[in-house]
């Protein structure tokens, strides 16, 4: 592609941090207009980092140190921070990958929307709401009209994600730039929306960052895959999977799973002996001030020790809501939770939480900002009097390295970290105590796929050497029928099935169940035909 032809420019970014170094070297890379681009790679790789520093977002004390980027021909390196401001939303908009700390905490949602479009298109109060409107309807939010109302919190991580999508598409900027976009979204959202997003970029440019090798396949017309803060390598999507030149390109491509695509389960129940029953839910009810309908209603079921429990569902389903009432988060009825391994059916938060850990489903609101790593990791330890200052540190470090994190960055704050490398920080956390059960909330989600393999293995050893029990909330079919004892699938908060992972994937009973298999069947052909695999049958 010609560099006139491109709408978005980059030659030569680099950015350095005072205590890090340089993080991104010598980056550059096109992308014409009615273009969807993809940049691929591991956590960690720079790929947020590049797409930031377009609009000037580097988080401090991160900076420019050379380069230059240009949107048409406005070069924005050159333009101060009240430029810069003028320019997101009007000529770039931006889909973060933390949407609960994108969004303002204590502003409605339709607010945001509708300031957004009179600032930034010049449309009146009444048209701005109207376009808000539309805006929601687009991404399938339910019930737009009475969404505008709402706060952030009072959606599911999937449905804030729908949120910023449509605040970033209100302006119709040139430029999109969606950062993994769909990570927290269901199969079926998840290709509804990309379906729009592609039709947008009939009249946008839209540069996708995005760990899912299957989704560039399918999706982007170009890729650019990033290493340790460089480009490796880019070209045609087809061309680069079915001939990746570079040996890290084609170790990624390697790790594409074949499970993705719908395939008989395994059946892998256990000898039928007695268990420890860790938690027990018994008519779980929780409905949120204001809300129209319970989130979870009237739910059964029990936690094994040395089981994992996949709870599946689409976004706002209450999968979420029911891990933060096992957590203590959310308070429930008196007789719908109980902890019999606890010996104590009412146990206090202090024996609960020693027993219990959740790792949330948002990596960035979920760790302390001001915190360094070492002291996140170690904090559980503190709390509980587990062991001296000495022995933390070590533990700290053996953590670390366990989930793949190099131990002599633990000085330095989340800031420092990728989505997914602060995803594992907070496993690593929630592991410091040896839990008997851990509630993994959407964990994985952020992870790139090779990573995921390995915190999967961990999770295993780990289950094996303890008797870990783990419930893992997840939308992602595939992975639940690789890792799931049993499977239960929710529907806006009511159980509509449950049972072994065999059963429950191979002969669903539930329509519902079959829908959301079918949808995940199609995304699997569709993904792996976009690239260098044949559709699966």
């Amino acid at each position: 592609m010609s560099a006139s032809a491109s709408l978005l420019r980059i030659r030569g970014l680099c950015v350095d941090f005072p205590r890090g170094g340089r993080v991104l070297h010598h980056v550059s890379l096109d992308a014409g207009a009615g273009e969807i681009v993809g940049l691929v790679g591991e956590s960690g790789a720079g790929k947020t980092l590049a797409a930031l520093s377009i609009l000037g977002l580097a988080p401090a004390p991160g900076r420019i140190s050379g380069g230059r980027i240009f949107i048409r021909d406005q070069e924005l390196t050159q333009l101060g921070e009240e430029a810069l401001r003028a320019l997101r939303g009007r000529l770039a908009g931006f889909v973060f990958q933390d949407p609960l700390t994108s969004l303002n905490p204590v502003r409605r949602i339709g607010s945001a929307l509708v300031e957004s479009a009179m600032r930034h298109s010049g449309l009146t109060r009444r048209k701005a709401r109207e376009r808000a409107i539309a805006a929601l309807r687009s991404v399938e939010l339910p019930r737009p009209e009475v969404a505008m109302r709402a706060y952030p919190h009072q959606f599911s991580g999937g449905q804030r994600q729908r949120i910023m999508i449509a605040l970033a598409l209100i302006n119709r900027p040139p430029l999109l730039i969606a950062d993994e976009p769909t990570t927290a979204l269901d199969a079926a959202v998840q290709s509804r929306i990309l379906e729009l997003l592609k039709r947008r970029a009939s009249r946008q440019t839209l540069l996708m960052i995005t760990h899912d090798l299957a989704l560039a396949a399918r999706f982007c017309d170009r890729l650019y895959v990033m290493r340790g803060g460089r480009v490796v390598e880019h070209g045609a999507a087809r061309e680069l999977f079915s001939k990746p030149r570079h040996d890290y390109t084609r170790s990624l491509v390697e790790a594409l799973p074949g499970r993705r695509a719908r395939a008989s389960v395994p059946n892998r129940s256990r000898r039928q002996e007695p268990r420890e029953v860790l938690a027990a839910l018994s008519g779980l009810t929780v409905r949120y001030q204001g809300a129209a309908q319970a989130a979870v209603e009237k739910v059964d079921f029990s936690v094994h020790a040395n089981e994992t429990v996949c709870l599946v569902g689409e976004s706002g389903s209450g999968k979420t809501t029911i891990a933060r009432a096992l957590a203590g988060v959310i308070k429930a009825a008196p007789g719908q939770l109980s902890f019999p391994a606890l010996k104590d059916h009412a146990p206090s938060a202090a024996a609960r939480a020693r027993h219990l850990q959740l790792v949330f489903q948002d990596p960035y609101s979920s760790l302390n900002p001001r915190w360094p790593v070492e002291r996140i990791v170690a904090e559980p330890l503190r709390a509980h009097r587990l062991c001296g200052r000495a022995e933390q540190k070590a533990r700290v470090t053996a953590l670390l390295s366990r989930v793949g994190l190099d131990p002599r960055q633990m000085d330095r704050r989340p800031s420092a970290f990728s989505g997914g490398q602060r995803q594992r920080i907070a496993l690593a956390r929630a592991l410091a105590i040896n839990p008997r059960l851990l509630l993994a909330d959407e964990a994985l989600s952020a992870l790139d796929i090779r990573t995921q393999a390995r915190i999967l293995a961990l999770l295993r050893d780990i289950r094996k050497e303890r008797k870990l029990a783990l419930l893992l909330i997840t939308h992602d079919l595939a992975l639940a029928a690789e890792v799931g004892d049993r499977v239960i699938v929710l529907r806006r908060g009511r159980i509509v099935e449950q049972g072994p992972a065999s059963r429950v994937m191979n002969t669903p009973r539930s329509k519902y169940t079959r829908e959301l298999l079918a949808a995940q069947a199609r995304w699997g052909a569709d993904a792996h035909s976009g690239g260098m695999y044949t559709s699966h049958p």
